[in-house]
Formats: C-alpha cells, structure tokens, sequence
C-alpha cells in the first residue's frame, strides 16, 4: 500500500492494525472538488467527523482544505484541538445540551444545525446570554429513502426522529419560532437521508424538497442564503446490505456474491446531480443559487483505509465448513461488518488452492463477533494476515472496548509510516476507573 509493506507493518505494530493512505485522502478530496467545481455559487465541504475521528487523519483532510462537520461537543473540542477555524465548522446534531450550544456560540462556529424544539428554544438562551448571535440552519426531515439500504442507514423518512417533519408542519413552526429569536440569523436548510447512497435519484428528491423550504423561509420574512445537503455519498467497492440481503445473510448466513462495484464515475455523477437540482430549483422558484455546504465522510475516507486482522487459530468440521478465528470481528474491531460488505484478502502470501467458504471471526466467545460467514477464501494458516479493504469510514469510530484495547493507526505519507493513534492499553482504560475500596494487591502487607 503505497509502497509500504503491510505485512512488515503488521509484525511492527501488532494486529488489529488500521493502515491509511494520506495519498488517496488527498485524491479523494481533489476528486470531490473537481465534481463540484461547474457550480456557479460557493462550495464548502465539511468532512462528517462521525465517520472517522482519527486526529492524524482529520489534520490531512484539513490540510486538504476541507473543514468540520460535528454534532457533538467532544467532535468540537476535537476540531478546534487539530486547529480548524471557528468559520470552517458546522456544529449539530440531535439533544445538543445548553453546554454544547454555548460551546458553539462562544467559539463562533460557522454553522449551527438546529434539529428540534427543545434545541432551538436553548439555542436562544445562550445566544441572549452570550450577547451575540449565531447562523442557524434548520435541519429537515424531507421523507426521502434511496434505494438499496437498509434501516441502519436511513436517516431521512419520517420514521427517524432526525430534523423537522415537512408533512405535519413541524418545519413551517421551526421557521416562526426561528425568525422570532432576535440573535439567530436563519441561513436555509439542512438534510441528511442517509449513507452510503448510490442512488442519485434520492439526492435529487431530498434537494428539492430542501429548496421547498428555503422558499418557504423566504416567503416567512428570512433571507436563506444557504444550502446544507449533508453527506452520504456512498464509495466505488464497499456497499450497504440491501434490507433483503441483510435478512438472509443473518438468516441462513448466506453473503452476496459479489461486491457490485458503483460507478467509477460516481463524484463527477453526484455533482452533476447536485448541480443540477440546485440551480435548476433555485431558477424555478425565484431564489438565488446558493451557497451550498456538504458534510461528506466515507467518500472521502473508505477506501484510503485497511483493517489487517491476525489469523490464530483454524477449525474445520465435516459439512459444516472452515473456521478462521482473528484478533477482531464485529463486537470489537467493528459494527461495520454487521451491515455493509468489504472484500477481504489474503494479504500475506500467494493461495495456490481454490477458495472455499471460510467463516471468519473475533476473539470473542460469541457468534455476533463475525467477521463474515462463509467467504470465499483459500486455505488459512495460522499466522495468515488478513486484509479488509475500504475500511476508512466508521470502522475506527465503532471500535469498541469490548475485545479489549482498540487497535493502532498508521498513516502512510510521502514515503513514511508513522503511528497516528498507538494501540491502547489495559492501563489506558483502567485511567477512567475508580475503584470501590482498595485492590488487594494495593493493601500494605503485614
């Protein structure tokens, strides 16, 4: 991987390992932009932090020139720790806390999503005991659901409790409310339907219904002069589970076969799309073309990352098939596995033999810590590395502590390989704790 050895680093580092590409992150956002560049108004991208909170990797996609998207108040402090400035942040996300929200204000982030009531009435309190204001966005739920996901990854039907509802009214209110608060200045809309969106159709309807509104503030006494569009671009070889593959795979274990690669023309489509329904809806209704903000995450960072897992012991039982059993899987390295489908390689040697369905898991004693059931893989060894391609989006972010320390990050760039987030440690982890009396190897022996 960019002329790095990943064995070498995996026996240099130990395994789980995260290995990352500075290369392909600056490749992805240069593509991104290039997309994006025809629009006739200002583009701003705000990578989704959600989606990979790496710090050595958030500082090469603001090297980029790409700020923050962030809807809590760590994701925040994180921004501003990797020195992001105030004017590049878009800050919201679902129960902001008054704290959080002052946070915001008194940082003077660039953009503040306001996703409900409760939020807004709070936004206003801080921002009348700060004595200054604050640019909102509202976010709104436009009931747009892109074909081939699953209900992990929906975000914008009205079944999620994500943003203002525009059938029931919610939206028109949020607007009254918003103009009535003297320190917030309504910029326009926001919406976010969902990840990992191949369907371009849905980006398009989800637009249209954003410029509904923006129409509708304008019609209300604001100026809306901005467009938030969210993210959930999906990548070019790592997909969601569709709804029906998802319920057989966890039903008779049974994966599909094969990866169905998107377009490799994807971005400059995307931007064709937004471009399109942007400029065109704006002319319809009367609005100037806006400034438009997109918060995207696994298009920028999936497949500028792998995930190498460590082979450690092998079963094979007579009509039932092979077992391989790693040092991660989906209750420790990653909840990713559980939805959306990875190629994995064999990453240390050439595998004369024909694949047969291996099934893969973690170190933890229970059936949900899979890496995947019954993939098509050569023969294993103990002490084989394996290699789960495009693993840049979430895979960091939903490592848990359940098998124990979370694993390193390295970054590959220009020619080096340097450690980015070392792997943790038992002590790491016991920092947090506070024990109830004294352990007894702390007593003082008699």
């Amino acid at each position: 991987m960019d002329g790095e050895d990943l064995c070498a680093l995996a026996e240099r580092h130990g395994t789980p390992l995260h290995v990352a590409s500075a290369r392909t992150l600056r490749a992805r956002c240069a593509e991104l932009r290039a997309a994006l560049s025809p629009y006739p108004g200002p583009v701003r991208l705000r990578f989704s932090y959600k989606t990979n909170l790496a710090a050595g990797i958030l500082q090469v996609l603001h090297g980029a020139g790409v700020g923050a998207a962030t809807v809590n108040g760590h994701e925040l402090w994180l921004a501003r720790r990797v020195g992001v400035a105030p004017e590049q942040i878009v800050f919201g996300g679902p129960n902001l806390t008054s704290g959080e929200l002052r946070e915001a204000v008194e940082v003077g982030a660039g953009l503040i999503v306001i996703e409900g009531f409760d939020e807004l009435a709070r936004l206003d309190a801080v921002t009348r005991e700060a004595g200054h204001g604050a640019d909102v966005a509202l976010r709104v739920c436009p009931d747009v659901v892109p074909r081939g996901m699953n209900a992990s990854s929906v975000a914008g039907s009205r079944s999620s409790p994500f943003g203002f509802d525009l059938r029931s009214g919610e939206a028109t209110e949020a607007i009254r409310r918003t103009l009535a608060c003297p320190r917030l200045r309504l910029r326009g809309a926001m919406a976010h339907i969902g990840s990992g969106i191949r369907d371009l159709a849905s980006f398009h309807a989800a637009v249209d219904r954003l410029l509904g509104i923006q129409d509708e503030m304008r019609r209300a006494g604001a100026t809306p002069d901005l467009l938030d569009v969210g993210g959930g671009l999906g990548t070019r070889w790592s997909r969601e589970l569709t709804t029906f593959e998802l319920l057989t795979y966890l039903w008779r274990g049974r994966l599909p076969l094969e990866l169905k690669p998107a377009p490799p023309d994807l971005f400059s489509r995307y931007g064709a799309a937004l471009r399109e329904t942007v400029v065109d809806g704006s002319r319809r209704l009367g609005l100037p073309v806006p400034e438009l903000v997109l918060e995207p995450g696994r298009a920028l960072v999936s497949d500028a990352q792998v995930l190498l897992l460590r082979v450690g012991a092998l079963r094979e039982r007579p009509g039932l098939g092979r077992y391989a059993i790693t040092d991660g899987g989906a209750m420790s390295v990653s909840l990713m596995f559980l939805s959306e489908l990875h190629a994995v390689l064999l990453a240390n040697r050439e595998a004369p033999d024909e694949a047969r369905r291996t099934s893969v898991f973690g170190r933890i004693p229970s059936p949900m810590d899979t890496v995947y059931r019954n993939l098509r893989l050569p023969r294993l060894a103990v002490g084989d590395l394996l290699a789960v391609m495009d693993a840049g989006a979430y895979f960091t972010s939903t490592a848990t502590n359940f098998g124990g320390p979370r694993p390193a990050i390295v970054l590959l760039d220009s020619g080096a390989a340097r450690l980015v987030r070392r792997r943790e440690t038992s002590q790491d982890l016991f920092a947090v704790e506070e024990l109830a009396a004294p352990a007894p190897s702390a007593r003082a022996r008699p």
